[in-house]
């Protein structure tokens, strides 16, 4: 029994390995063709036949570079004829689905794909589902293809694998088919360890992916499906090693499923096995061999019944499998849509209790409007009876005002009419001038004109600019000479009448002559303003003339484009027609035959060929016309030999140099080896003298095709030709070698091998623990110096696996030879009374030396020094500690705001606004790449711009990280679960609001960097500081709550090593570069720190006079104002935890239902609570609780009561919430008052605000002493403030300044503006300023279109500097105002608009805004400089 049974295990064994050794995976099956055969008739062939272009573009859409799919051309245009036909085109599509299967392209094209495919089994058959008719029509042999001439294949072979495939069942070798028995439930998948709703997903998953139906998938089809899930590369290689259970670099339906498996394990935080236990190893491979065999073996003696019912119990079980899916997605289906109707329902049942809710809200807001519309007439009344005492003497003053106004305007518009007057007239002597001037010069001589005037005058200007600072340097002497003749005067007193009168004499002579050369330098400054100016427009010329000559240019390249194409037509019909010539003579020609035998140059394992020449055709030297395999064509005679007759071996044919043939210019070469293609770059220019030649210039990379002796055929883009190799060289590559036959070597370059064989163009070497083989032509001998060597000490003990690896002991010495980028270095070990062994090592196991010590190797050579300027101590691990006045060795600064450096052997990262540098450094080279542009500025105008651009840097690199903190912290921390919404918003505070703020200050940089170009200077950069910085109240917030930020997350810390963890894990994205949340948690403090530095540093480069001075002092200001604001937020904590309290318990409608309190105000700083407590109206005795800020006071009441009466103001633990009684009133319009019986022991006092009085009660005397004295000073305090602004902005615009002109500006109106309030308006003003000259209009209200019609006027100081900037601001009264978009016009722009043209109106987009464009009216006056006689 054991011997039958061990027989039948023999026999399906070797049945088994016959049929795997008989399937051929080049041949083309009937269903393969037909679908070719669609696909061919889709791309609309013409005459059978598909051109280059149309398949070009078909075999595109399969995703293979375009390398391989010329070699796939090259192999399946067997008629070299361009074009293919259905039989050629069948195979090149059977050859990229081989391709994307991960099979290597043959060296030449198979036999059997040439033939015409032969079914060798059904479908039916291959599924084990036949039926009896098809079983009796099988062929009783299979197909067999026709040998080549000495095959050695022997007929026993044939009959063997006839046999196994004639008397045994046939087995598909379709993965799909394999994996559909393995999730049958009868076949063992019950006992696998992957739950059946997790087979069912990824089954589907599989099929998605598997869109060639080829049953498995390849590396790069499942590598987004393992990369979606987030596991790191370590963890994803152990998948793919366990769930690879065939080792064969694909994955089957199972073993994708299995690896997805081992995904959701990993990701649940399960540790992923070192090997596949029992439980997850599929049931298809457990038993698969065992299976086979017995199948094979029993498949023998069973009957065709049993096949039969075998089958059908298959396809039942199929059937059933299917069924239960399907009732399971029908399943889950129905749950779904059960679900949305009840979340559908509960939305309906909550918008329905939100209408009443409004409703009922709605009634009991017009209750109260009622009522105070009622109390409000009341009012009115009373102020109506008390304003007709006063009503005549009100009229009276009245009256005056307008007569005076009346006065004025009729002032105003006779002046206004005499501007007009002399205005016309000199529009007037304008036009003359205009008429009379001759603009019609050649283009030509307009430009040699303007280079030699251009040179001239720079060549003037810079005589005039040496006689300028002769004539300073003169004037400055003779004031020196003057104050000593001033003290010479005054200690001569005493002496003699003419010594006194002959010094005045000599002090008026002085005196003269300084004014003379005042006024010759005023004129030297005229002349040199008037030179530039001369300058600028010759230049404005010469670019017209560039454009102009450009745009010719590229019309005269179009036509040379189209002159190639029509020569490139041209040629091709030349070539068909003598196609079509030369064949009419081949088919009239008596065909006289010799066998020739051709060898392939290709590829060193092809066979030699046999083709059929005809001798007797009319040929060119050096090539044979010939046939085979029933294509006819021309190849080189000196790829082929003659066979002798008495030749018995095929295989012994001499191979013969190519020699070049002599008629190269009438021909092309023959296809070549894509792996012997080679890249050159040429050396110079050279012309094409022929059509068949490739002309190149210089520095062009040509794909080398055929080299024969000095003429070389390459492709240079889509042109092919013939070229000389003098006028080229060989290209370096940077060669990668990767080969997916096992037992190759791996390699990149610059790396080492060590050669152990060599045998032909294939050598054997190793690197490490690699080894294998590697083409010869992808590596060149090493050189001696190519690199510097290095000592190394062994710090562990290593023991070599293989021959060409190194033993290594602790202590010994190592010379390092190479070091590759894999980890294994080549080196040669320093072993005193041994050989010296040479060998690999792991690199980890070594400390390199310094050379002739044992020191280690010292740190990276410092960028530069910086001195500590406060003591720092480190919060985590890589930062380091310092004290005052230490020197510290910056090693990297890739961040801006943390820097790596060193302090005594210490490495680790430190705040660079703790330090500062030891030497001054021009930053200017790292802006401005253009040095011409560099030396025309001075040393103190470079660093000025290299600051500016230190700053627009800096900021963008901030703001980077401020979204970094959303993205990669926040997210995560969020969707965990792990904090609740108050803990998150305890830690982050606001920091969506910092990213808003410093948004639009890096928006409003980058607009006004645009406006000055991209590599030009900036100017003016102050206004927009100064703007900007009053708009960061959000940090104040966030600051005064970072020390609660963060103790929580300490805490959190501490108390939770999941947490901890878990913080640790999402800080491991490249991006954080090691820092943890809480360095990120300081970054806002950081900058706030480094602004007025960084404002302080480009103030002191600025000169005095500058435009933008006055604006960089008042941003200094506001900057350190920020700062202290900041720091006083910091320090009066228990304020800032207060204003919070009032912000979660009073419940804010209407005009204040976004007012932040902890925030800044509109004028007057941070927002600060001075005083609290309950007060009661007198009348009503309505119980009230009152806030009284430093900008306004507010009432509330209780709302709702969830505890005792007992709460106190400001308990953590209090749940009272607060509504708004009264609109909050603002402190600059109250007048608080006493009773009239001051000596009343009722604590009662009245606050008139506008047309309102509240009379209210406090808790005792001592309290209504306090609310009287704190709102009167907070009153006080609020009205002087507002008056020196207001003071401030009218000397700004009442100092009398002089220029070279003025800019008379109309703001008419703006449109489309940002909307800021609820409901959709806002109350929007514009405000005007040209450096320090400041006008802003009056707020329009409840428009997002307003009316403004303001008129302003600035003095032009430079005509080339002076920019006029326009704001829109909304008017906010709780905070600073908002910012609605800002746009600029410089004033030179205005001037060449302007030129002869008048007064013009311009519409201008605001900018840093989604919306909002102004219309203004500008009119540019420039004064009449009159020379000094």
């Amino acid at each position: 029994m054991l011997s039958s049974l061990s027989l039948s295990l023999s026999l399906s064994l070797s049945l088994s390995l016959s049929v795997s050794g008989g399937f051929n995976i080049w041949a083309i099956t009937p269903e393969e063709r037909g679908k070719h055969d669609k696909q061919f008739d889709s791309l609309s062939p013409t005459l059978g036949y598909v051109s280059g272009d149309q398949a070009r573009k078909f075999f595109l859409q399969s995703g293979l570079p375009a390398s391989v799919l010329a070699e796939i051309w090259a192999l399946a245009d067997m008629g070299r004829d361009g074009k293919m036909d259905r039989l050629e085109f069948s195979i090149a599509m059977k050859l990229i689905k081989l391709q994307l299967q991960g099979q290597p392209l043959p060296s030449s094209l198979p036999v059997i794909m040439k033939q015409t495919p032969v079914p060798s089994m059904t479908s039916s058959a291959r599924f084990g589902m036949g039926s009896m008719p098809n079983l009796s029509v099988m062929p009783a042999m299979p197909m067999l293809t026709p040998l080549p001439l000495g095959s050695s294949v022997t007929s026993m072979t044939s009959v063997t694998s006839m046999t196994s495939l004639t008397s045994m069942p046939a087995v598909s070798n379709s993965s799909s088919t394999t994996s559909l028995a393995s999730n049958s439930p009868k076949t063992g998948a019950c006992d696998w360890a992957v739950p059946q709703s997790s087979r069912l997903k990824y089954r589907q998953q599989f099929n998605s992916l598997d869109k060639l139906m080829s049953g498995y998938l390849s590396g790069p089809q499942v590598r987004n499906a393992l990369t979606a899930s987030n596991l790191t590369q370590t963890q994803l290689a152990t998948i793919w090693t366990l769930a690879d259970v065939d080792r064969d670099g694909q994955l089957r339906a199972e073993e994708f499923i299995l690896a997805m498996h081992l995904v959701d394990m990993a990701k649940t935080g399960h540790p992923l096995p070192l090997t596949l236990p029992a439980d997850l190893v599929p049931p298809s491979f457990s038993e698969f061999s065992l299976s086979v065999s017995l199948t094979l073996s029993l498949s023998l003696s069973v009957s065709f019944e049993d096949k039969l019912k075998e089958n059908f119990q298959r396809g039942s079980m199929e059937l059933e499998k299917r069924r239960l899916a399907l009732q399971e997605e029908q399943r889950e289906e129905e749950r779904r849509r059960q679900k949305e109707r009840e979340e559908q329902e509960r939305r309906e049942r909550e918008a329905r209790e939100l209408a009443l809710r409004r409703q009922r809200e709605e009634e009991q807001r017009m209750e109260r409007q009622k009522e105070m519309e009622r109390r409000r007439e009341e009012e009115r009344l009373k102020d109506l009876e008390r304003q007709e005492v006063h009503l005549p003497l009100e009229r009276q003053r009245r009256m005056e005002w307008e007569r005076a106004k009346r006065a004025e305007l009729q002032a105003q518009r006779e002046r206004e009419q005499r501007d007009i007057e002399r205005l016309t007239a000199r529009k007037r002597s304008l036009e003359l001038e205009l008429e009379a001037g001759n603009k019609h010069k050649q283009i030509s001589d307009c430009l040699r004109e303007a280079q030699s005037k251009r040179r001239v005058q720079r060549a003037e200007l810079e005589l005039i600019n040496q006689r300028r600072d002769g004539r300073i340097a003169d004037i400055n002497s003779l004031q020196l000479q003057f104050e000593g003749v001033c003290k010479s005067l005054s200690l001569s007193v005493s002496f003699s009448g003419g010594g006194v009168s002959d010094m005045k004499q000599s002090v008026s002579e002085k005196d003269l002559s300084c004014r003379k050369l005042k006024e010759q330098l005023d004129a030297l400054e005229r002349e040199t303003t008037a030179k530039l100016c001369e300058m600028e427009r010759y230049n404005r010329d010469m670019k017209e003339l560039r454009e102009r000559q450009r745009q010719q240019q590229a019309v005269l390249e179009q036509l040379s484009r189209v002159k190639a194409e029509k020569v490139k037509e041209l040629q091709r019909r030349r070539q068909e027609q003598e196609e079509r010539r030369r064949r009419e003579e081949e088919e009239a020609s008596t065909v006289t035959q010799s066998v020739f035998h051709l060898t392939s140059l290709q590829h060193h394992h092809c066979a030699p060929l046999t083709f059929q020449v005809d001798e007797s055709t009319v040929r060119e030297p050096g090539w044979l016309y010939g046939s085979y395999g029933g294509k006819s064509g021309w190849f080189p005679e000196s790829y082929a030999e003659k066979i002798n007759k008495d030749m018995t071996d095929p295989t012994a044919v001499l191979t013969h140099t190519t020699a070049p043939p002599a008629d190269y210019s009438s021909r092309k070469p023959a296809a070549t080896d894509m792996h012997s293609v080679s890249v050159l770059i040429t050396v110079c220019a050279w012309t094409a003298n022929t059509e068949s030649h490739l002309g190149f210039s210089k520095d062009d990379v040509i794909t080398v095709l055929e080299q024969q002796e000095n003429w070389w055929y390459g492709e240079l883009g889509e042109n092919r030709g013939w070229f000389p190799k003098t006028h080229v060289s060989m290209v370096t590559t940077n060669n990668f070698h990767t080969d997916p036959e096992s037992g190759d070597l791996t390699f990149r370059a610059e790396d080492v091998i060590l050669v152990t064989e060599k045998e032909g163009e294939w050598w054997k070497g190793c690197i490490g623990d690699q080894s294998g083989l590697f083409p010869s032509n992808y590596v060149k001998p090493k050189d001696s110096d190519v690199c510097a060597t290095y000592i190394a000490q062994v710090t562990a003990a290593c023991i070599a696996t293989t021959a060409e690896q190194l033993s290594l002991t602790p202590g010994q010495l190592i010379l390092v030879l190479h070091k590759n980028s894999c980890g294994w270095w080549l080196g040669e070990l320093q072993a005193r009374g041994k050989k010296r062994q040479k060998g690999w090592f792991q690199s980890s196991n070594i400390k390199l030396l310094e050379p002739n010590s044992g020191k280690t190797t010292p740190a990276p050579p410092p960028l530069c020094q910086v001195i500590a300027m406060y003591d720092y101590k480190a919060a985590s691990e890589d930062e380091m500690s310092f004290l005052k006045g230490q020197l510290i060795n910056v090693l990297n600064k890739d961040d801006s705001d943390w820097w790596k450096g060193e302090l005594n052997g210490v490495m680790g990262l430190f705040p660079t606004n703790y330090v500062k540098m030891t030497t001054e450094s021009d930053p200017s080279q790292q802006w401005c790449a253009d040095l011409h542009s560099l030396d025309s500025m001075s040393s103190e105008e470079r660093k000025r711009q290299g600051y500016i651009h230190e700053l627009i840097h800096t900021e963008q690199t901030y703001l980077q990280d401020l979204e970094l903190v959303l993205e990669v912290f926040y997210k995560p921390m969020a969707e965990s679960g792990r904090l609740t919404e108050a803990e998150m918003a305890v830690i982050f505070v606001n920091w969506r609001e910092l990213i808003m703020c410093n948004t639009k200050l890096l928006k409003a940089l980058r607009v006004r960097k645009k406006t000055a170009g991209e590599r030009m200077p900036v100017q003016v950069i102050g206004d927009i500081l100064s703007s900007e910085l009053a708009h960061m109240q959000a940090y104040i917030r966030f600051c005064s709550c970072q020390l609660n930020a963060a103790a929580l997350l300490q805490q959190k810390t501490d108390a939770s090593p999941d947490f901890k963890l878990f913080l640790k894990k999402i800080a491991t994205n490249y991006r954080c570069k090691g820092m943890p949340l809480s360095s990120f948690l300081l970054k806002p403090m950081q900058r706030i720190t480094r602004y007025p530095l960084l404002i302080r540093n480009i103030l002191e480069n600025t000169p005095v006079g500058h435009v933008d001075q006055a604006n960089l002092r008042e941003a200094l200001e506001r900057a350190e104002e920020l700062c202290s604001q900041v720091n006083e937020g910091v320090r009066e904590k228990e304020n800032s935890d207060r204003l919070e309290w009032i912000q979660n318990h009073v419940q804010c409608e209407g005009v204040i239902e976004h007012l932040v309190f902890n925030s800044l105000t509109n004028c007057l700083g941070p927002r600060k609570l001075l005083h609290s407590g309950r007060v009661w109206k007198t009348k009503s005795s309505k119980e009230l609780w009152a806030f009284l800020f430093n900008d306004f006071l507010l009432l509330t009441y209780t709302s709702k009561q969830f505890s005792s009466s007992s709460d106190k103001l400001f308990s953590p633990k209090s749940n009272t919430m607060y509504k708004m009684y009264k609109t909050p009133v603002f402190l600059n319009e109250v007048l608080v008052k006493m009773p009239s019986d001051p000596s009343s022991d009722d604590p009662i006092f009245h606050i008139s605000h506008i047309d309102r009085v509240y009379t209210l009660k406090a808790d005792s005397i001592n309290e209504r002493t306090a609310w009287v004295q704190r709102i009167k000073a907070a009153s006080e305090h609020f009205i002087e403030t507002e008056k020196l602004k207001r003071e401030k902005a009218y000397q700004a615009r009442s100092q009398k300044t002089s220029g070279i002109g003025r800019l008379l500006v109309t703001v008419q109106e703006a449109v489309e503006l940002k909307p800021c309030k609820p409901n959709g308006k806002s109350n929007p003003y514009c405000e005007l300023s040209m450096g320090a000259q400041c006008y802003t209009s009056r707020p329009q209200n409840d428009t997002l279109n307003p009316k403004w019609n303001f008129n302003c006027q600035f003095f032009i100081k430079d005509l080339y500097q002076d920019v006029l900037c326009i704001t829109i601001f909304e008017r906010d009264q709780f905070s600073p105002d908002d910012f609605l978009g800002r746009t600029e016009v410089p004033v030179a722009t205005i001037k060449k608009d302007q030129e002869g043209k008048g007064p013009l109106t311009r519409r201008l987009l605001l900018h840093e805004v989604p919306t909002g464009e102004v219309r203004v009216r500008l009119d540019l006056q420039l004064y009449e400089q009159t020379p000094l006689l």
